[in-house]
């Protein structure tokens, strides 16, 4: 498994009081708010620290999200529950100036959509983009649903890195524990694309990191990831070469299909990321010719294997460039060297050990022809495939009564779009970097789990 050295940074984030002035008008629809807001401070102070546990960012997760959803689903009445009537308008006694017989008819209580909460436009919401850094504000707590969801997918890829780059050789439940966070993330970032931002009333200006293609990219990049260990755990247990080299073709495919998604992104946006996973997909293509090589020695073809090692070679080579272009690129992300990771560098040495052994055996024993044509590569893994892991969202917390809902005294709510008002400034999170280590592991893959 290599380093994970691309993080993108959080979305920043205004404070949110959850200030409903009077239209929160008993003392239990303010209680709620304070909680609200107390909930979003705490799980706001673990994000930026990849060193927390799981279990406390979960725990914190849950319980904003209980108290977050009664802002954006309304709470039902209990059964039984008769509508009050409206007080009548009091008759004028001067000719002209009372109601009409059908306005001084008691008026029916204003029917509460089955989706959205009175409360879901009530407020201003501001988060960053985290691609670009701009500020993106709406009325809306979907996006404040969405802006939350985002960075703790991205929390648990940076808590995934950190476990990983703790050691030079991590246990074993280690390297579950960040298989097990990189498949939650794509899990997060798929939810938020099939089920969350389809219920945006409008997409915001400016939220790159909103795009489809943008979300696909870290569902693609976060299982990609998972499937890494996979490879390193099937490499350091020495598994069927044949699995291996499909593992690795799959596992290029997922970073090749990442990158390919940024295509329609604005390049300058995006240029430094898809040079980390045009750079993986490499790699992972050179591990499964180079695995596919053996394959083919192992079964006396071994000038067809010199091609696939050959290939492999040329691939690293690729690899190498787009080590230095990562580099040098400009964007977001950490400053990294990957050409002087154990991942880049053990590859090259192993596809050269075992060209060496090819080359020397067909002088000395085969005598086969070098074809031309490349060795059709292993492509369906009968084991080890990666899926994410399917998000579940909390439930809305017990507190949210119907007492407490009704505690607010707003309209229905409706995606009317607000007057343009002055945009708010945010602060760039201050997030716990994560310290990685160049040394050599004590293994064959240069993997950093074993």
């Amino acid at each position: 498994m290599a380093h994970w050295f691309h993080r993108n940074p959080l979305k920043a984030t205004t404070s949110l009081a959850f200030d409903f002035g009077p239209q929160a008008s008993t003392a239990l629809a303010r209680n709620i708010c304070i909680d609200a807001k107390d909930a979003r401070t705490a799980l706001l102070s673990i994000l930026p620290d990849p060193n927390k546990d799981v279990v406390s960012m979960k725990d914190s997760l849950d319980k904003y999200i209980g108290f977050l959803l009664g802002f954006v689903n309304p709470t039902d009445p209990p059964p039984g529950h008769k509508p009050t009537a409206q007080p009548q308008a009091k008759v004028q006694e001067q000719e002209g100036e009372g109601p009409s017989s059908s306005e001084t008819e008691k008026q029916p209580e204003p029917q509460l959509s089955t989706l959205d909460s009175k409360l879901r436009n009530a407020l201003k919401i501001s988060w960053s983009n985290s691609l670009t850094g701009k500020v993106v504000t709406q009325h809306d707590f979907v996006f404040e649903l969405i802006s939350i969801l985002y960075n703790v997918g991205l929390w648990y890829s940076k808590h995934a890195a950190k476990v990983a780059a703790s050691s030079e050789n991590i246990s074993e439940e280690d390297a579950k524990e960040v298989h097990r966070c990189l498949r939650v993330a794509a899990g997060i970032f798929s939810y938020i694309q099939e089920n969350l931002v389809v219920r945006l009333f409008e997409k915001p200006e400016d939220a790159i990191d909103l795009d489809p293609q943008v979300l696909l990219a870290y569902v693609l990049q976060s299982t990609a990831e998972a499937q890494e260990v996979t490879v390193a755990r099937a490499i350091e247990l020495k598994h069927k070469p044949s699995l291996i080299s499909a593992l690795a073709f799959e596992t290029y495919n997922l970073f090749r299909k990442a990158s390919d998604a940024l295509r329609s992104v604005d390049e300058t946006v995006v240029n430094k990321w898809r040079k980390y996973l045009l750079l993986k997909s490499a790699i992972y293509l050179s591990y499964a010719h180079c695995y596919s090589g053996q394959v083919l020695l192992d079964s006396d073809q071994c000038g067809q294997a010199i091609r696939a090692l050959r290939e492999s070679v040329t691939l690293h080579q690729k690899a190498g460039i787009l080590c230095s272009e990562y580099a040098a690129a400009k964007g977001v992300g950490v400053a990294a060297k990957p050409e002087h990771h154990p991942f880049y560098r053990r590859l090259g040495t192993t596809v050269k050990r075992i060209l060496d052994k090819c080359e020397r055996e067909n002088g000395f024993i085969y005598h086969q022809k070098v074809p031309d044509e490349l060795p059709e590569l292993e492509t369906k893994p009968t084991f080890g495939l990666v899926s994410p892991i399917e998000f579940e969202l909390a439930s809305k917390c017990s507190e949210w009564t119907w007492e407490v809902y009704n505690g607010f005294s707003l309209s229905e709510a409706r995606p009317d779009k607000k007057k343009k008002e002055k945009e708010d400034s945010v602060k760039p999170v201050k997030e716990v970097p994560i310290e990685q280590t160049d040394k050599e592991p004590n293994n064959t893959s240069g993997c950093i789990i074993s």
